[in-house]
């Protein structure tokens, strides 16, 4: 049985050693010497057992309570597996050369637009299809306005144009409008003997054909509404890259740090350091700058260029290999016919041999080891060399001293005094001297 006394006792004792530490006991035994006996670590020891599984029981049957007992294993083990993947993120550390690498491949590769400029694009292509339509409407006009007086000068000045033939009974209307399509009514009455009907004649028909041509040409060429929309779009990005010459980005490389910017006048990337930085460290610093400005287009990916190069390497070589067989097989239809082509008389010929076989080395003759070791292996097979059509271009623009984020002003938008001319000064003087 409990006395009063471990019944207040036991449970206060049981929940400060389980809930805290069973070292806590040792501070309090000094306290309540009176009760601490072999009997009564017995009860406590007892009521601890008994607190566990009531713990336990509440912890299977309702998993909103928290399970204080297993709260610091759960903590340690976290701990561990914290650490684990700490050394593990440290082996796999990324090399600043594929830094933003994997964002930039997932990144959209399309320009953000704000409204406002989608609103401009809207009035571009509006602007760009009444230029067309208009200047469309006025080239044909013109064209046939042009025809019309040729068609008046050969059916007024009494010519055959059906047989496109010149007769000398051209009319006195005839030859005033033949030399008014030509502009040389004055030249012609000064010194008419220096002209010739029939060849100005024969000028006015190549002139005829050529605007029938034009004619032609123009009237199949229809601008499309795709069209309109992607020269409407274009003017608005090229707007949108010249505006990136002001914002920049800066960049911590092994090298030290860089300032970029994009100038579209150029089409390359700026960029302000105290060290000279390989391109193999620009090309992040690249990437990072178009993806926080979202204009991943700009940026030449190496990757897929470098694709394209192999895929066209290997179309040029499947070409040759085509092109060898195809020799062959000549070769083994028609072995004289080859013979023949192959036969050359040429004197340049026989002198381009002979020099050949001037400058050939002597077999017997042996190198000195040093240069021999630095002349190329010409039997050696030469190594896939792939060449990149295009490339991201970055140039330097100084030190990072040299650096100036601010841009200069221009006072003239707002003091229209600076714009004012020597002459415009002394009229507002005299003027105001007037005025007294």
């Amino acid at each position: 049985m409990y006395s009063i006394s471990e019944i207040l006792i036991i449970p206060l004792l049981g929940f400060i050693i389980m809930f805290n530490s069973k070292s806590v006991i040792n501070y309090i035994k000094p306290t309540f010497s009176f009760f601490f006996n072999e009997n009564f670590e017995e009860k406590i020891n007892e009521f601890i057992n008994f607190s566990y599984k009531i713990v336990n029981f509440l912890h299977e049957n309702n998993p909103l309570i928290k399970d204080y007992l297993e709260e610091e294993k759960l903590t340690e083990k976290s701990d561990i597996i914290d650490s684990e993947n700490k050394s593990e993120n440290q082996k796999l550390e990324v090399r600043f050369e594929d830094k933003y690498l994997e964002k930039f491949k997932n990144f959209p590769n399309e320009f953000s637009f704000s409204e406002l400029e989608l609103k401009q694009e809207n009035e571009e292509y509006i602007k760009i299809k009444l230029e067309y339509e208009e200047n469309r409407f006025n080239l044909i006009n013109l064209i046939q306005e042009k025809v019309s007086k040729i068609n008046e000068i050969q059916e007024k000045g009494n010519i055959d144009h059906t047989n496109e033939i010149f007769t000398k009974n051209i009319n006195d209307l005839g030859v005033n409008l033949l030399l008014k399509f030509f502009d040389i009514e004055e030249e012609y009455y000064d010194e008419s003997e220096d002209f010739d009907l029939e060849e100005l004649y024969s000028d006015l028909l190549k002139n005829k054909e050529e605007l029938l041509k034009k004619l032609n040409e123009h009237q199949k060429i229809i601008m499309t509404e795709e069209e309109m929309h992607k020269n409407a779009r274009d003017k608005i990005i090229n707007k949108k890259l010249d505006k990136l010459i002001d914002n920049y980005i800066l960049e911590y490389t092994p090298l030290g740090n860089i300032y970029m910017r994009y100038n579209n006048d150029k089409k390359s990337f700026e960029y302000y350091s105290n060290n000279t930085i390989p391109y193999r460290y620009l090309e992040p610093v690249g990437r990072k700058y178009v993806l926080t400005y979202w204009c991943k287009p700009i940026f030449v990916d190496i990757e897929q260029e470098l694709k394209k190069a192999e895929a066209q390497y290997d179309e040029e070589k499947k070409k040759m290999e085509d092109e060898k067989k195809n020799i062959q097989e000549d070769i083994n239809n028609n072995p004289r016919k080859v013979l023949a082509q192959l036969k050359n008389y040429n004197k340049e010929g026989k002198d381009m041999k002979m020099a050949q076989i001037k400058n050939r080395l002597n077999k017997n003759s042996v190198l000195p080891p040093q240069i021999k070791v630095n002349l190329p292996d010409v039997n050696k097979p030469s190594e896939k060399q792939l060449l990149k059509e295009n490339a991201n271009r970055y140039t330097w623009e100084g030190r990072l001293t040299n650096f100036c984020p601010l841009k200069k002003i221009d006072r003239k938008i707002f003091d229209k005094k600076l714009e004012m001319s020597y002459a415009d000064f002394k009229k507002i003087q005299q003027q105001k001297q007037n005025k007294k």
